[in-house]
C-alpha cells in the first residue's frame, strides 16, 4: 500500500481522503470544520482523525492540499468592452479558481474606485484593448488603481504596446506582466493569465489566509479548490494517454454561498442554420452564481425562482417558504435533518439552483430575420448534445432525490432557447471527492481518474 492524504480546506468544512496509489482506489474520507479564524490545523487534526476512524492509522507518503478558505480567491476584473476584453478578464479569472466579484468596463470612474476600495479583493485583473490597439483605457485604470492605494497585487493582461508603462504608473505596487487575454480580436490567450493568478495564490494568498501554519504537514498547497475541481472534471471528461475518458460533460456543484458549473464541450451551433455571435467559448469553462447559494445566498434563489415556484416544488404556502428562506438566510448552519418542511424547501432550492445556474452557463439561441430569411443566433455553448451531469454539493448528495433534483439541469420545452442538455446520465460524487481526485491528477492522472470512474457514479442514496 502507498497512502496519499488529499486536503481541501474549505470556508466552512476542511475536507480529508486517503487514497492508495499502489491500488489506486479510495481509502476513505472525512471532514471537520475549518478553523480558519484561529488555527487551520486545529480542524485539519480533528478532520485527519475522524478519517483514521474510518481507515484505520495510515503512514501518509505524500500529502497535498487545495483551499478556497476564508471565501477562496477573490478578483476584480476591468477591461474595454464589456463583450469582448471584459468578458475575456472574466473568463480567465473564473478559470483560474476565482471568485469575480465585479468585471468593470471602459474607464473606471471615482465612483468605481470606491467601489473597489471597499471590496477590497485579493487579486485585480487590468486588461482591455487588442495587441497595438487601444492603450488610453487601460493606461487611464491604471493610474486609477494608482492613486486609490491598497495592497492587493495587480496583473496587467492586456495591449502589450501599455504593458511597461501600466507597470510604471503603479510604481510600488506589486505587478504582474503578462500576455495579452484578447491579442487581436476574437482571439482568447487566458491561459497565461491563469498561470500568474494561480502562482500569487499560492505564494501569497493561502499564506495571508492562515494555512501556512499547515506547511509542515504538506508536501504542498497546490492550487485554489475550484480549480482542483476543474482539473478533476476535465480529467473525466477527457481521460488521459493510459485511460479513457467519459466524453464531454457537464457539472453542478451546489455550495451554500455559491452555485458553480462547469462544462468540457466545445459547445459549437447544432441546430441547422444558426450562426455564432460573441467571444469563443472556452472548451473547458466554468462559472461561478455568487448570488445562487443554499445558506448565504438563498435570497438570490428565492429572487431568481419566485416564491410560487418553490411553493409548487416544495408543498409549502408561499409564505411558508419566505418566513423559511429568511430563517436560512439568517442561520446559515442549518441542516434538514428530521424537519419535514425544511427537507422539503431545501429540495426546492436545489432544484431551482441548479435550473438558475445551469440556464445562466448554458448559450442561448434566437430567432433572427434577414435577406436570406429566418436564421437563428447562438450565444454561448450548445450543450444540448451532452450525455453526462456530474452533480456535488452536500444539497444533492445528502438526499435521496439527487437525480430529481439533477434533473432541472436538463433542457425544459418551458424555456426553448436555452442550449441546456436534453439528455444526460446523473452521475453522482456522492463522497465529495472532485477536489481532492484534481489534487490527485496534478501527480498521478490516470490513478484519479480510476479512482473517480469507481466512486462517481448512478448509485442509489446509501440505505
Amino acid at each position: 500500500m502507498n497512502p496519499a492524504l488529499l486536503i481541501d480546506f474549505g470556508s466552512t468544512y476542511t475536507k480529508v481522503a486517503a487514497v492508495d496509489l499502489a491500488g489506486q482506489q479510495l481509502l476513505g474520507t472525512a471532514s471537520a470544520y475549518t478553523t480558519v479564524e484561529t488555527d487551520v490545523t486545529l480542524g485539519l487534526e480533528q478532520a485527519l482523525a475522524n478519517l483514521e476512524q474510518v481507515t484505520g492509522p495510515l503512514a501518509f507518503t505524500q500529502r497535498y492540499a487545495c483551499s478556497s478558505a476564508a471565501g477562496g480567491l477573490r478578483m476584480i476584473a476591468s477591461g474595454l468592452v464589456p463583450e469582448l476584453t471584459a468578458e475575456a478578464a472574466r473568463q480567465a479569472s473564473l478559470g483560474a479558481g476565482a471568485k469575480v466579484l465585479k468585471t468593470y468596463a471602459f474607464q473606471l470612474t471615482q465612483d468605481d474606485a470606491a467601489e473597489i476600495a471597499a471590496l477590497n479583493p485579493d487579486i485585480f485583473l487590468l486588461v482591455g484593448g487588442t495587441d497595438g490597439g487601444n492603450t488610453e483605457c487601460i493606461l487611464h485604470n491604471a493610474q486609477v488603481l494608482a492613486a486609490l492605494g491598497g495592497d492587493f497585487p495587480i496583473v496587467v493582461a492586456g495591449n502589450r504596446t501599455a504593458a511597461r508603462e501600466c507597470q510604471h504608473i503603479l510604481a510600488g505596487r506589486e505587478v504582474h506582466l503578462c500576455e495579452n487575454v484578447m491579442p487581436r480580436f476574437g482571439v482568447l490567450n487566458i491561459q497565461p493569465a491563469q498561470k500568474t493568478i494561480r502562482e500569487i495564490f499560492l505564494r501569497r494568498i493561502v499564506r495571508a489566509k492562515g494555512l501556512s501554519k499547515a506547511d509542515s504537514l504538506l508536501s504542498g498547497i497546490l492550487m485554489p479548490t475550484p480549480s482542483a475541481v476543474m482539473n478533476a472534471i476535465e480529467l473525466l471528461s477527457q481521460g488521459c494517454p493510459e485511460e479513457a475518458g467519459t466524453g464531454e460533460l457537464l457539472a453542478v456543484d451546489v455550495g451554500g454561498a455559491t452555485t458553480d458549473v462547469y462544462s468540457v464541450a466545445g459547445g459549437a451551433p447544432t441546430r441547422p442554420g444558426t450562426v455564432y455571435k460573441g467571444l469563443p467559448e472556452p472548451f473547458v469553462k466554468r462559472t461561478v452564481e455568487g448570488d445562487i447559494g443554499m445558506r448565504y445566498s438563498v435570497a438570490g434563489i428565492v429572487e431568481a425562482a419566485g416564491t410560487a415556484k418553490l411553493s409548487r416544488l416544495s408543498g409549502l404556502p408561499e409564505s411558508r417558504v419566505a418566513q423559511l428562506a429568511q430563517y436560512l438566510r439568517q442561520h446559515t448552519d442549518t441542516l434538514p435533518r428530521d424537519d419535514p418542511e425544511l427537507k422539503v424547501l431545501d429540495f426546492a432550492l436545489a432544484s431551482c439552483a441548479v435550473e438558475a445556474a445551469v440556464a445562466r452557463h448554458a448559450g442561448t439561441v434566437e430567432e433572427a430575420y434577414t435577406l436570406m430569411g429566418l436564421t437563428y443566433v447562438q450565444t454561448g455553448k450548445d450543450l444540448t448534445g451532452l450525455t453526462h451531469l456530474v452533480v456535488t454539493g452536500g444539497s444533492l448528495i445528502h438526499t435521496e432525490k439527487t437525480t430529481e433534483i439533477a434533473s432541472h439541469a436538463l433542457y425544459d420545452p418551458a424555456q426553448p432557447m436555452s442550449l441546456r442538455p436534453k439528455r444526460a446520465q446523473v452521475l453522482v460524487d456522492r463522497k465529495y471527492i472532485l477536489s481532492a481526485m484534481g489534487l490527485l491528477a496534478a501527480s498521478y492522472p490516470a490513478c484519479a481518474l480510476r479512482i473517480m470512474k469507481k466512486e462517481i457514479t448512478v448509485d442509489g442514496y446509501p440505505k
